[in-house]
């Protein structure tokens, strides 16, 4: 028996969500593959799932029909910030600002960066000839956060604290689909935190047209001190707070979910700690895209009607959703289409641009190139640990501690 012959004979709108949530949990990638083939558009009770590739493409290249929701929570948190903004000219403004701040020629010195932090963590963490060390303590979410301080230059106060704050304001703006309020409360106090701190650092460094440095905050104090970049005061502020929220959980996340599909695949893992080993970061870089499609940071995005709109238009199994309908593109779906990937189950290094991991469309992770850099990087130094393995009996699950991110992902190391 399939979900739908389940989902099909409840009639309670409790019982129906609780289902799908349970079958999402259980096994993903067969939920979604029964969705793809039967019914490629699913009403919940709360919300719409797409799970057909072009039908989640089609509806992340609507912005401005499909909305981001994360205003309610991103405002009272961080102030004002492009990411929740659809169709508006500071969502254009901020991020073509920011893009240009992000500089291409920066990523090699991201990645060697990335490089040496994880080398120089794992390195203290694997001392003796075998033992054990938790990715995540020793470099998922240490990696991001030196990025974010030393490329991007929001220092911050001091590692805990920003760590801190990066959860609260992700855990709330990106996961708290049913509103709890406690997270939200835990966002807007560290945002409001987080605000504090940035407003007295950049006050610090008046005039901004004459701001030292080439890292990204610097560039933007120069730019806006200059008058270019458009932004007032707590444009910069919001700005500068984005740089945090989006790097350090999702890369950590990614870090995780790749190392451990790797390490699942003994063909892949030999091929992954071959290219490492020599330096071919085309080939493990490709490796690890395609892992991190079988355990993706996310399997769906939520949007917006922001007015009546049809779904999959032109097919047979287009859907008229009303204004104010939540739909979910369900993104770790898309990636199991065989439509666009051909045998999808089985694991083959694809082209990086049919990938969802950064998104699709107007909300693109605007750091999306630093990601392409420093994750894979990290895996790199992962994979250069001698005897790097996964523990036996379940010793290495990813355990997110009933949270929304990943918090202990433990490896052995030397002999097994």
């Amino acid at each position: 028996m399939g979900f739908l012959d389940t989902f099909d004979s409840t009639t309670d709108p409790t019982a129906q969500t609780a289902q799908f949530f349970g079958a999402l949990r259980t096994d993903w990638r067969a939920l979604f593959a029964e969705l793809r083939e039967t019914r490629p558009i699913l009403d919940l009770p709360q919300m719409t799932i797409v799970s057909r590739w072009a039908d989640v493409v089609d509806m992340l290249s609507r912005n401005e029909t499909f909305q981001v929701p994360y205003a309610p929570h991103m405002d009272p948190s961080v102030g004002p910030f492009m990411l929740a903004r659809d169709g508006a000219v500071q969502n254009w403004r901020d991020k073509a600002a920011m893009r240009t701040l992000l500089r291409w020629d920066d990523l090699p010195a991201i990645r060697a960066i990335a490089g040496n932090t994880a080398s120089a963590a794992l390195g203290a963490a694997t001392q003796g000839v075998s033992g054990v060390f938790d990715v995540v303590a020793t470099v998922s979410r240490l990696v991001p956060l030196k990025t974010v301080q030393t490329c991007l230059g929001f220092s911050g106060p001091d590692d805990a604290t920003m760590l801190a704050w990066s959860r609260a304001t992700q855990a709330d703006m990106f996961h708290n689909l049913t509103n709890v309020s406690a997270l939200l409360q835990a966002d807007i106090a560290a945002g409001q935190a987080m605000q504090a701190w940035v407003a007295k650092f950049i006050d610090s460094r008046q005039p901004w047209a004459g701001a030292t440095g080439d890292d990204t905050v610097s560039r933007l104090l120069r730019l806006t001190g200059s008058g270019l970049s458009g932004l007032d005061r707590q444009g910069v502020i919001s700005n500068i707070c984005g740089l945090l929220v989006g790097a350090i959980e999702t890369t950590s996340q990614a870090i995780v979910n790749a190392t451990e599909q790797i390490l699942l695949n003994p063909a892949q893992a030999a091929l992954a700690t071959q290219a490492a080993q020599k330096g071919d970061n085309a080939a493990l870089d490709a490796i690890v895209w395609e892992a991190l499609r079988f355990s993706p940071m996310t399997t769906f995005v939520v949007r917006v009607a922001a007015q009546p709109a049809v779904i999959a238009p032109g097919t047979d199994h287009q859907v008229t959703v009303p204004a104010g309908r939540a739909v979910a593109a369900a993104i770790g779906s898309a990636m199991f289409d065989p439509a666009v990937f051909p045998g999808p189950d089985d694991f083959q290094t694809r082209p990086r641009n049919l990938y969802l991991h950064m998104g699709f469309g107007a909300h693109i992770c605007l750091g999306q190139y630093v990601a392409y850099e420093i994750i894979p990087e990290t895996i790199r130094q992962i994979l250069l640990v001698p005897g790097v393995h996964l523990l036996p009996q379940g010793g290495s699950i990813v355990d997110a501690k009933g949270g929304a991110f990943a918090e202990s992902f433990k490896l052995g190391f030397g002999a097994a």
